[in-house]
């Protein structure tokens, strides 16, 4: 009798695994047909983009979301009932079949690949308080086209403006950037380029060196012009350099020392070279002297740390966190174009950046040379042109891949894709 009922719960437990096979195939990516829409409130491409990614959004709904209700109810009857409806899934092989105007919308017609949905949860549960909750959940990977994009910035080594206040301290100017770079990593807000090797001039003086900073990379002009080869040959979207303008010690009528520290943080925009942000930091420090430590340690190590001087630079340095986490979130996120073929574009951005699978940028082409102000000594940046809107198809860890939306549209490498919210 204890065999016939194994053998019954065997073959149930077969047709589960074929029922279970046969709705996992029928949940494989299908092409659905949507429509997005949106109103025209200002440029037109604006207004194309958002149109686009509500097309895509309702193309996710056809095949799986996430549906969220609340109510909450007395004696008195249904005080409040809300509704949350979340599209969820990734979409690939987006190809637009048409696309009009009136005098008010933009409208977007697609084809896509979207996944289909099987995972489905039903949860009901009640309080004392009266609320009452059900929840319709299909398992997919978040859309990401409102994701936080991780901006990535090269930190530079500092300059020195006067070594014999730093004999005690070596090499703290390359230190510092370092510790910079570890610390904006721990936060995880950003991404980072140790760019400790490199040092971006202060002034055209300065430029002459930079040959044997860079190696193969062309002669520049001015200080933004090399941010942008720094930029460039780094692959990040920000060049942050500085200035340790005092570590000098001081000292007063009483006897007391005091140690200075008077730090300049700039942060440069990789493709025009412009000043992003720039901030000073003046701090000094009572009964803080002269360092000695051994050569064979890093200058910052826990006996520094320990000390009152070690102590203000390191809330110095989680100071500069915050204020570079700050700057760049208010900078649009930009990537550049590694490879393209055709449609096909490669972008130097991916997982680490947040990019999701369905997200919609817009592609612009750089100018080939520079423009300069009126004497056309001074780089000012490059003109870009807007081309089209580009949808991420493939996303590895460090970049993308995406579908440009016009068959007439070329990038080049070093062309700019950027979000525009």
């Amino acid at each position: 009798m204890t065999g016939v009922r194994f053998m019954k719960a065997y073959f149930v437990w077969c047709a589960g695994l074929l029922l279970a096979g046969l709705l996992l195939g029928a949940a494989q990516a299908q092409a659905v047909e949507a429509e997005g829409t949106s109103p025209i409130n200002g440029p037109v491409g604006v207004a194309k983009r958002l149109a686009l990614q509500d097309a895509i959004r309702q193309a996710l709904l056809q095949s799986n979301a996430q549906v969220s209700t609340t109510t909450v109810v007395s004696s008195r009857g249904v005080v409040s009932d809300n509704v949350r409806f979340t599209a969820r899934g990734n979409v690939t092989n987006v190809v637009i079949l048409d696309e009009w105007t009136d005098e008010t919308n933009y409208y977007v017609r697609i084809r896509a690949q979207v996944p289909g949905a099987i995972a489905v949860t039903n949860r009901a549960m009640g309080t004392n308080a009266g609320v009452r909750n059900a929840r319709l959940q299909v398992s997919a990977a978040p859309s990401g086209l409102s994701a936080q994009y991780r901006r990535k910035m090269a930190i530079t080594q500092f300059h020195v403006m006067d070594r014999a206040q730093i004999s005690d301290l070596p090499n703290i100017e390359i230190a510092l950037a370092r510790e910079l770079k570890r610390r904006l990593d721990v936060d995880g807000r950003v991404r980072t380029v140790d760019a400790s090797q490199y040092l971006l001039p202060l002034n055209d003086d300065n430029v002459m060196s930079q040959g044997r900073i860079l190696g193969a990379l062309p002669a520049a002009q001015e200080v933004g012009q090399l941010a942008t080869e720094f930029a460039e040959s780094l692959g990040a979207q920000f060049v942050v350099s500085g200035v340790i303008r005092d570590m000098g010690i001081t000292k007063h009528l009483l006897g007391a020392r005091v140690r200075h520290l008077e730090l300049d943080v700039i942060v440069h925009d990789g493709i025009t070279g412009s000043e992003v942000a720039r901030h000073r930091l003046n701090e000094s420090v009572v009964d803080a002297g002269l360092f000695d430590f051994p050569t064979t340690l890093p200058v910052l190590n826990d006996k520094f740390y320990a000390s009152p001087f070690g102590q203000r630079i390191h809330r110095v340095l989680d100071k500069l966190v915050g204020m570079l986490v700050n700057d760049l979130s208010s900078q649009l996120f930009t990537a550049r174009v590694i490879r393209a073929e055709g449609r096909q574009v490669f972008l130097d951005a991916g997982g680490a950046a947040n990019i999701k699978v369905g997200d919609v940028l817009n592609t612009f082409q750089l100018s080939q040379s520079a423009v300069n102000d009126l004497p056309g000594q001074r780089a000012l940046g490059f003109s870009e042109s807007p081309t089209s809107i580009l949808v991420v198809t493939q996303v590895q860890r460090l970049f993308s891949v995406g579908e440009l939306d016009s068959d007439t549209t070329r990038l080049s490498p070093g062309d700019v894709i950027r979000f525009e919210p």
